[in-house]
């Protein structure tokens, strides 16, 4: 059996100390690029794995980071996780998913562990409104512990939390300035989500499209939905039935658009001949869909890759970014 190596193996094919060895693979500590040099090629040529849940017991931490995820249904949140994951272990960390389920409660109680599970970050990955108590136990990690926390979704920045957002608000002005200037006649939403922040900004902007063309909110036409399939059917199916009007439809997520153009066809009437759809994601499926769903994108590798580097950041000690603003660039297909 050929024998593994270790540190001690590595530090005399690179003709250093043992301590040498061991600052090059924390990063921590200074190293200059030649020796750094000498040691990478040795772990090469030895083909050495660092043990890197030893290594994190030895610093009172695991290098497992716990992915809290608002609602593993939701397909925003499941496509997350599948980049998050080769994200870290790239940079030699272990993912712990924890579904939140939009329940204040567990995202409580979770936190309440996190000590004890020795983590090396937390990833809160939501668009629910935290309440104070969550958000004072977040920020007093970073404070007292020196624990990464990340924040996708939510604005946290002025609590100390790095934040990944997306310009929402600015993506659904877009498309409903898009649709009431394409589509004359009355402009629907579906999907404004109290509690919801990524909710109250897309509706918001679907507001400023309508107050710059001088169009007054009709609210028979502003319906409250979470972001399922189901619901978007449900929503446009008692619209329709109810004999209210309207000529495009904004949703608050692709989900909701699935289940409205369902709804449409169930009526008799055409995508976008009768009524134009519009959702927000771009998940995978949208442009196979019958017909291919006009929509804004997501790119949950770029967030997921923006993780990765927040949490190098912390780990070499290097300034940290606090606010990441990704636009939603308009994918215009066939629904509208």
């Amino acid at each position: 059996m050929k024998k593994v190596s270790g540190i001690l193996d590595v530090a005399k094919r690179a003709g250093v100390s043992s301590a040498t060895v061991s600052r090059v693979l924390s990063g921590r500590g200074v190293v200059t690029q030649e020796t750094r040099s000498k040691v990478m090629a040795a772990i090469s040529e030895l083909g050495f794995q660092p043990n890197h849940m030893a290594q994190g017991l030895r610093r009172g931490r695991s290098n497992t980071v716990a992915l809290l995820v608002g609602d593993i249904e939701q397909g925003v949140y499941a496509s997350l996780t599948k980049h998050v994951q080769p994200a870290l272990e790239a940079i030699g960390l272990d993912l712990l998913l924890y579904n939140l389920g939009h329940s204040a409660s567990r995202l409580a109680n979770i936190l309440a562990r996190a000590d004890a599970m020795r983590l090396h970050g937390i990833i809160v990955a939501t668009s629910d409104q935290l309440n104070e108590e969550a958000i004072e136990t977040l920020s007093t990690r970073v404070r007292d512990n020196a624990l990464p926390v990340i924040a996708v979704g939510l604005s946290l920045q002025r609590h100390g939390i790095p934040s990944i957002i997306y310009d929402d608000r600015r993506a659904t002005r877009t498309s409903t300035e898009f649709l009431l200037q394409t589509y004359p006649g009355p402009a629907a939403y579906l999907g404004r989500i109290r509690g919801s922040a990524s909710g109250s900004e897309r509706y918001r902007g679907y507001c400023d499209a309508h107050a710059e063309r001088g169009i007054v909110l009709d609210e028979r036409l502003v319906w409250d939905s979470a972001y399922r399939y189901k619901a978007g059917f449900e929503s446009v199916e008692r619209a329709l039935r109810d004999g209210i009007v309207f000529r495009s439809l904004q949703t608050g997520s692709d989900e909701l658009a699935l289940g409205a153009m369902a709804a449409v066809r169930a009526h008799g009437l055409r995508i976008p001949a009768d009524i134009a759809v519009v959702g927000i994601g771009d998940m995978e499926s949208a442009g196979y869909l019958s017909p291919p769903l006009t929509t804004h994108g997501g790119f949950p590798d770029v967030v997921a890759q923006t993780i990765a580097d927040l949490l190098e950041d912390f780990r070499l000690h290097r300034p940290v970014e606090m606010v990441t603003m990704l636009e939603r660039p308009f994918v215009k297909r066939v629904s509208a």
